[in-house]
C-alpha cells in the first residue's frame, strides 16, 4: 500500500493520507479526537468539501479558535517517515510559510523520505497575480493573501514564489518539474507537480561523457548485478 503525506494539513484531513501538522495549540492527533476527523475529513477530489461555502468575503477574517486534527506531528524539516518510504507528498498553502533556508532543508528532507519516482506537489499563492489584484481592486484581502493572515507566529508568509522561482528552487534539489495542476482556490494560487527521478545505475554514470576504446582491457570492480 502506498504511503502519502499531506504536509501542513490544517483544516483539511485527507482520508487515505498521513496528515502532518505542527504540534501547536488547537492541533490534536486523530487517535485522540475522532470527532475532528469527522468534522474535517475530505478526499482529494473534494479537497475543500468542508469549506464548500468559502468565498473571499468569509475568508477575510481568519478564525483563530478552531481545532484541527492530524495523524502525526511534524514539519518540512522533520517528516514522520523513513528513507524512501513515501510515494507522494502534497502541501497546499503551507510551503510559503517557511523561510528559504527552511525550504531548502525541507526539500532535502522530502528527498530523504520520497521514493525514487515519487511525486511532490506544492501549492502556493500566486505572487504575481496577487500583486496584480491589489493594483486592480485595492482589496485588502489580497494584501492578506500576499503577507499571510498574521494571526499567530505561524501565520506569516515568509516567501513569495513565482512559477519560475519555485521550479528553479525545487529542481536545484534534484527533482524534475512535471506539470502545473488546476487551481482549486477562490484566490490566485498555483500547484506545481514534481517527480523525484529514479537513481541512475552506477554503470549509467560511468558511461556518461566518454567511450572506451576497443583495444583497452578494463577491470569491472564491484559490478553487483550489473556487470559490463
Amino acid at each position: 500500500m502506498s504511503k502519502r503525506l499531506h504536509v501542513g494539513s490544517g483544516t483539511v484531513y485527507l482520508k487515505g493520507w498521513t496528515n502532518v501538522d505542527l504540534p501547536a495549540t488547537g492541533v490534536f492527533l486523530a487517535s485522540a479526537r475522532p470527532d475532528l476527523v469527522e468534522k474535517w475529513g475530505a478526499d482529494e477530489e473534494n479537497y475543500y468539501a468542508k469549506h464548500a461555502g468559502a468565498t473571499l468575503d468569509n475568508l477575510r477574517v481568519p478564525k483563530t479558535d478552531q481545532e484541527y486534527v492530524c495523524d502525526a506531528y511534524g514539519s518540512f524539516q522533520r517528516l514522520p517517515a523513513g528513507i524512501g518510504e513515501v510515494d507522494e507528498i502534497l502541501s497546499r498553502q503551507a510551503f510559503e510559510h517557511i523561510s528559504i533556508t527552511e525550504a531548502r532543508q525541507g526539500l532535502d528532507e522530502i528527498d530523504r523520505v520520497l521514493a525514487n519516482g515519487g511525486i511532490l506537489r506544492l501549492d502556493v499563492p500566486d505572487t504575481e497575480a496577487t500583486v496584480a489584484k491589489i493594483a486592480e481592486t485595492k482589496d485588502v484581502f489580497y494584501i492578506r493573501h500576499l503577507l499571510g493572515p498574521r494571526t499567530s507566529q505561524y501565520g506569516y508568509h515568509m516567501m513569495a514564489y513565482t512559477r519560475k522561482s519555485l521550479i528553479t528552487l525545487v529542481e536545484e534539489h534534484g527533482f524534475l518539474f512535471d506539470r502545473e495542476e488546476p487551481n482549486i482556490h477562490p484566490y490566485p494560487a498555483f500547484c506545481l507537480r514534481f517527480i523525484k527521478p529514479h537513481i541512475a545505475l552506477s554503470r549509467d554514470y560511468a558511461f556518461g561523457g566518454f567511450t572506451i576504446p576497443d583495444e583497452w582491457v578494463c577491470a569491472d570492480l564491484g559490478p553487483g548485478t550489473h556487470p559490463w
